[in-house]
């Protein structure tokens, strides 16, 4: 199993996941997908949490279609407002151009 920078196993060693994991750390604390440590069945169980304790609606939101209707060039200029290495960001517009 490949390793993470900080030393964290990860199933998938390619470059994309590295990329993904350095900046998994702006995720909300609210996000669940595609989070290291985080599953489908804690996502469920924080709902259930936020219904238990008197809140009346829980959002998921599917961003399936997210990455071929946004805007590539606005998306690429915040991205690289936080990441000052233009290595990924030429790997996340090489992603963004194949989708």
């Amino acid at each position: 199993m490949a390793q993470h920078p900080d030393g964290a196993p990860s199933p998938h060693p390619t470059g994309g996941s590295r990329c993904c994991w350095r900046t998994g750390r702006t995720f909300s604390e609210t996000s669940f997908g595609f989070r290291v440590g985080r599953s489908a069945h804690q996502a469920v169980e924080r709902a259930q949490a936020y219904i238990a304790s008197g809140h009346a609606v829980v959002v998921h939101i599917d961003l399936e279609k997210f990455f071929d209707r946004v805007n590539h060039d606005i998306l690429m200029g915040l991205v690289a407002k936080r990441v000052a290495d233009k290595r990924p960001l030429k790997l996340i517009r090489g992603f963004l151009n194949a989708v």
